[in-house]
């Protein structure tokens, strides 16, 4: 039996300053949130599922903490939505970096769109929450590189397994209209 997750959802209409149509467009401009977001603290990662006219946040730490194998197929679930155009992870994660013995606080975006497209950028960050380095690693499907292990593939999953999002509003949890 699947695991019960107990998440908090923003829902708001699309605006195309904030999530733009192209993949660099809609990358790079998350990825400039997040660097914002460093300046209030730690910035929670979350999960985007971009539909034309709106955008669904879902807080994911629930999710990520529950680990393999629900974290993948509940993040499918989540951009297998009918009309999700794409989905994104953003915030600050712990990853491990080529070389690296020890994971590392480092600002993720990663995007990925229905026909396996993705886009990621990631930077590490120092223990004041800086940027280390000059720029941040952005690869891309597009330019031929390989997935990175243990993100995404979202879409296809949903779509190999059938996985579907089932949402019910919490009783003590206020309408929001």
């Amino acid at each position: 039996m699947s695991p019960t997750f107990r998440l908090q959802i923003r829902s708001a209409e699309r605006d195309p300053a904030r999530f733009p149509e192209g993949d660099d467009a809609l990358g790079e401009r998350l990825f400039g949130q997040v660097c914002e977001a460093l300046e209030r603290g730690l910035p929670r990662p979350v999960m985007l599922a971009l539909r034309q006219d709106q955008v669904d946040q879902y807080d994911i730490v629930p999710i990520l903490k529950a680990g393999p194998p629900h974290s993948p197929r509940m993040m499918a679930a989540i951009a297998g939505q009918e009309a999700v155009d794409s989905a994104a992870l953003a915030g600050v994660l712990r990853v491990r970096g080529p070389g690296m013995r020890q994971p590392a606080l480092a600002v993720v975006v990663y995007v990925e769109w229905p026909d396996n497209r993705w886009w990621t950028a990631w930077q590490f960050i120092d223990r004041e929450r800086n940027p280390l380095g000059e720029d941040p690693f952005v690869r891309k499907a597009v330019d031929g590189w390989p997935r990175p292990g243990g993100m995404g593939g979202w879409f296809p999953r949903a779509r190999r397994t059938g996985v579907r999002l089932r949402l019910q509003q919490h009783a003590d949890t206020p309408m929001v209209h």
